[in-house]
C-alpha cells in the first residue's frame, strides 16, 4: 500500500558473507511481509481482523513461504489442495451472483470433497513479529525518496558530457607578437597568418 512513484527496489543488510540463498529468502520474506502491510491497511480501513487466511496460487506450494505468512500475521494459513484455483473462484462467484449457489456453505462442500486445505498455524510469539515487522518497515522507508539521487546523477553526467565537448570543440585563441615587425608579403607566397592558432 505505498503508492510512491519515487520508491526504488533496495536490498537492505547484505554483507560480505551474503549468499544467493540469503537473496532468495529476502525475496520471499518481501512477499509475506507486502501481504501483512495489505491486511493491515484492511483493518484499519474496515475496523475488522483477520480470521484465517485462505491461499492458492503457484507460490503457495513453497512451505518456507506460507509458514512464514502464517508467522507474519498470525493466523493460521490454509492452503487449498487444488492450488491453481483463481478460475475456480470467479466460476463459484459467478455462481453466487446468479443464484447457481444458495449459500457459499455449498461451496465450502465443494472444496472439502476437492481435497480441502492444508493449514500453517502461527508458530511466531508477538515480541518476535512485532520485532520483525518494525525492521521491514524501516527496509521500506530506506526505499522511499530515492528519485532526487537519480536527478542528482543525471546532473552530474550532464555537467561531464558538456565539459567533454568544451574540450574537443575548437577554441580560437589570439597570439601575440612582441618587438617583431610584421614580415613583408612575398607576391610568389601565401601571406603568413599570424594572428590565430587553433586547438
Amino acid at each position: 500500500p505505498y503508492w510512491r512513484e519515487d520508491a526504488r527496489a533496495v536490498a537492505v543488510g547484505m554483507t560480505l558473507y551474503t549468499r544467493k540463498e540469503h537473496l532468495c529468502r529476502a525475496a520471499l520474506e518481501a512477499v509475506a511481509f507486502s501481504t501483512v502491510d495489505v491486511m493491515e491497511a484492511m483493518k484499519r480501513d474496515t475496523g475488522k481482523s483477520l480470521g484465517n487466511m485462505h491461499v492458492d496460487g503457484g507460490m503457495t506450494a513453497n512451505n518456507f513461504l506460507m509458514q512464514l505468512q502464517a508467522n507474519l500475521l498470525g493466523v493460521d494459513v490454509l492452503r487449498a489442495r487444488m492450488p491453481e484455483a483463481t478460475v475456480l473462484g470467479a466460476a463459484f462467484a459467478a455462481g453466487l451472483a446468479v443464484g447457481f449457489y444458495k449459500d457459499i456453505k455449498d461451496i465450502k462442500a465443494i472444496l472439502e470433497k476437492a481435497g480441502g486445505w492444508e493449514s500453517f498455524p502461527s508458530k511466531m510469539v508477538v515480541e518476535d513479529r512485532s520485532k520483525e515487522y518494525i525492521r521491514w518497515k524501516d527496509a521500506v522507508q530506506r526505499s522511499l525518496d530515492l528519485q532526487k539521487f537519480e536527478a542528482q546523477a543525471q546532473k552530474q553526467l550532464d555537467q561531464a558530457a558538456a565539459a567533454k565537448r568544451a574540450q574537443a570543440t575548437p577554441v580560437a585563441q589570439e597570439t601575440k607578437v612582441q618587438n617583431e615587425p610584421a614580415p613583408e608579403p612575398v607576391l610568389d607566397e601565401q601571406p603568413v597568418n599570424t594572428g590565430c592558432r587553433f586547438w
